[in-house]
């Protein structure tokens, strides 16, 4: 999917290598946060968009869906979020993304889930 020319040749990142770093940003927010593009009560889940990578000429744009906790700070784990998946984009991938952008999709209080759409980018 995302493709970098070297000197010694062309290196293949499959979209698995940005899943990976997305969870583990997730997976740094203090079981507060989950991946999830919630849709509403009668379109609740889509398990596979819970996130979308698209490679263009300024680079990878990232945006990933989420539901948050109620009461979790929405600006302390984006930011957290974002942080991360900069970061080790660049230390994998060798490029910046051209943009990561946090969707909260809803906030979760036991079990109910109340539907939001915030944008958080960097």
């Amino acid at each position: 999917m995302f493709d970098k020319e070297t000197d010694l040749g062309k290196i293949h990142f499959p979209a698995s290598v940005i899943e990976r770093i997305v969870k583990d940003a997730v997976n740094t927010c203090d079981e507060k946060v989950f991946l999830n593009k919630y849709k509403g009560k009668y379109m609740s889940m889509v398990p596979s968009d819970d996130y979308r990578a698209e490679e263009k000429d300024a680079g990878i744009d990232i945006t990933v869906y989420v539901v948050m906790s109620f009461g979790a700070s929405i600006g302390k784990y984006s930011k957290r979020m974002l942080t991360y998946i900069y970061e080790n984009v660049e230390k994998v991938m060798g490029r910046r993304p051209s943009s990561v952008t946090i969707v909260v999709t809803g906030l979760k209080s036991k079990d109910n889930i109340a539907k939001r759409h915030i944008e958080i980018t960097e």
